[in-house]
């Protein structure tokens, strides 16, 4: 007899005895559900800790496919978490109502319409709003079921089901085709009440009527490896396998594996044998430099980067006293000089041309800057590189070739640098201490907010819902993402949702997402079917009036996003000076040893239907993009936001002459 003829029959069993026994059997059923979830996943405790919810969510729908809507409340039940976030295994349990609200479905597939049943999955999730139920995107998160990412089957985990009567029945295993939930299932009779059921890697089920406990689970390539154990030598070998196997953007940035690891394997070996801790956290910083992703970086605990900045420090010891800037025209010029520096005495001003520096070219110069951040795109490298092209070593003299404003001829000076900082003058002005701020502009017309950071995501809510009430009868807005280096995809999905209404919703995807699935060891399309659509999950805060984005070379990964799903949606327009940092895709973490932590790009994104990165290496393309001349950055220098005077120009020549005081 096959064995799942003999696993039905044994269900068939318990559930008949369960049936027979009437009451008793239903009085004496779990009143209470426990999980409990051991993770290695870095953002659970950086994202979740301060805004979890934990409960019950219904699947019975969604796992007979798609169905491009949200859960509604009824189908939802919360429970509370009974251990902190912030350390593995964390724990939770769930009370059970006498009768849940869930929509019943009919999976016996028998064609005959019955009642059905009513089927959860334990879900952990972020509650953004802080109230007590999973609105929209809050739906997403950890829950006790893991599904293919293409057919969204489910592969294994566990279901709780609830049955109005002991009537239904319910699939006793996968049929021929392997699948749960789908027409050629062997079905049996399920006892009244609530049941658990555990769906095991090999497509085998079982049955639990006595004691309910459900675990969330997670991905194998959402899993932060932990390679802290291995030395230098067994943890740089560990990586570069992990790396070449799961970077996401090894075909579309052209990475050689295995030269990379060829080219550093001596070092990393000459390190292993003198146990250089410091030596090898340079060397998984270069390694992440190597591959320009802005996602891609070793994270260096401050103890081990004593020589890094003794190095940076003699490197850059003095300068001349300039501070120059790459204009749109190409051109390298000289935007604010120090009194009395080298520069001032050879008797530079605003607008003198940077030819060469000790018989280099600009770009050759540029060559023998080390990078400091990791970045995505070249045009975002070279700008922080141009921070530090006229810094020397002590005790140098340099030759520096250069034409003064009208002067057609090319001069050289010989310089000695001097300690001290450059002038120095911001982009525009940055209000650091707030992650979110805002005011009104242009006699009220215009509402402002500069949104700093998406990492404390109930604060950056709460702004959003309180800015938003004052929008009310306002023509038009402005978001400043410069600066913002992104974080978690479900803030920047929630937060433009309050741009669209019940009536005008927008569209969940407009990308596609690519995760590494460990079985097949290759990337695979993830979500399949029709998604739900987006809208305000406050209809009183909608706002349907225009809106322009800023962003500069600061914006990053998720910010990126947010700008580029709002542009793409034809919702809001991009100012920028300057292009944004490239960070697509989503990221992953591995630990290193010496508490190091390397980050890298694990999922790939790409324009819905295409193989088109939206973000990686290029960023978001500005609708207007405001030039960068010398008449510009001395108006930075002067204290003005030439990008922010721009969108309030745009903005007031488009709105009528009645919205210019409110």
């Amino acid at each position: 007899m096959p064995s799942q003829w003999i696993q039905k029959f044994a269900w068939c069993v318990s559930a008949f005895a369960c049936i027979i026994s009437g009451t008793a059997a239903q009085s004496s059923s779990p009143t209470k559900v426990k999980g409990w979830m051991e993770y290695q996943n870095y953002i659970i405790p950086k994202y979740f800790q301060g805004c979890a919810t934990v409960g019950l969510i219904s699947v019975g729908e969604s796992i007979l496919g798609p169905t491009g809507r949200f859960v509604p409340t009824s189908g939802q039940i919360l429970g509370r978490l009974t251990s902190p976030v912030e350390k593995s295994p964390l724990s939770f349990e769930v009370d059970l109502p006498i009768e849940p609200r869930a929509a019943y479905v009919d999976v016996d597939f028998n064609g005959k319409p019955d009642r059905g049943v009513q089927i959860y999955a334990a879900i952990m999730a972020t509650n953004l709003f802080g109230d007590s139920y999973l609105e929209q995107l809050e739906q997403g998160g950890f829950m006790s079921i893991l599904s293919d990412p293409q057919s969204g089957k489910i592969r294994r985990g566990t279901l709780l089901i609830y049955s109005p009567d002991g009537k239904q029945q319910f699939p006793a295993a996968p049929g021929k085709d392997g699948q749960l939930f789908t027409a050629d299932d062997p079905v049996a009779l399920i006892p009244k009440g609530y049941s658990l059921m555990e769906i095991f890697p090999d497509g085998s089920v079982a049955m639990l009527y006595d004691e309910f406990k459900m675990s969330l689970l997670e991905e194998v390539a959402s899993e932060t490896p932990d390679f802290s154990k291995q030395g230098i030598l067994g943890s740089y070998n560990a990586l570069l396998d992990l790396l070449s196997e799961r970077y996401a953007y090894t075909e579309h940035r052209k990475i050689d594996w295995k030269s990379i690891r060829s080219r550093l394997q001596p070092r990393a070996e000459a390190l292993e044998k003198a146990g250089d801790s410091e030596g090898y956290a340079d060397l998984l910083r270069e390694l992440s430099h190597t591959l320009q992703d802005g996602h891609v970086s070793a994270v260096i605990p401050y103890s081990l980067r004593t020589n890094w900045f003794k190095t940076l420090s003699e490197m850059w010891w003095g300068n001349v006293g300039a501070t120059i800037q790459r204009l749109s025209d190409g051109k390298v010029c000289v935007t604010a000089v120090r009194p009395s520096s080298p520069a001032a005495k050879a008797g530079w001003v605003p607008g003198t041309e940077i030819v060469k520096v000790d018989g280099k070219s600009i770009e050759e110069r540029l060559l023998t800057v080390p990078q400091l951040l990791s970045a995505g795109t070249p045009e975002r490298i070279e700008a922080m590189k141009m921070m530090r092209l006229l810094s020397f070593p002590k005790g140098t003299k340099v030759d520096i070739a250069y034409r003064l404003p009208g002067e057609p001829t090319v001069q050289t000076a010989t310089m000695e640098p001097e300690e001290g900082d450059e002038p120095s003058y911001e982009s525009f002005p940055r209000n650091a201490s707030q992650p979110f701020s805002s005011s009104i502009l242009a006699e009220g017309a215009i509402g402002y907010v500069q949104w700093r950071s998406f990492e404390t995501l109930g604060l950056n809510i709460a702004a959003w819902e309180h800015f938003l009430a004052g929008m009310v009868g306002r023509p038009a807005m402005i978001i400043d993402l410069r600066g913002n280096g992104g974080d978690p995809q479900t803030l920047y999905y929630t937060m433009a949702s309050y741009l669209f209404t019940e009536d005008k919703p927008a569209k969940v995807r407009w990308i596609d997402s690519y995760e590494y699935n460990a079985a097949s060891k290759r990337f695979e399309l993830a979500g399949a079917g029709p998604a739900p659509m987006l809208h305000s999950p406050r209809p009183s805060l909608a706002y349907s009036g225009k809106v322009i984005i800023l962003v500069d070379a600061g914006t990053a990964s998720s910010a990126e996003f947010f700008s580029q799903y709002l542009q793409r949606l034809g919702r809001a327009r991009v100012v920028a000076e300057m292009g944004t940092d490239g960070a697509g895709g989503s990221m992953r973490q591995v630990l290193m040893p010496n508490n190091v932590i390397f980050t890298y790009t694990g999922g790939q994104m790409f324009f819905e239907g295409t193989k088109e990165p939206n973000i990686e290496g290029k960023g978001v393309k500005a609708d207007v993009r405001v030039p960068t001349t010398l008449e510009n950055e001395l108006a930075k220098f002067a204290g003005r936001d030439v990008v922010l005077e721009e969108a309030i120009r745009i903005l007031k020549s488009e709105l009528p002459k009645e919205s210019g005081s409110l």
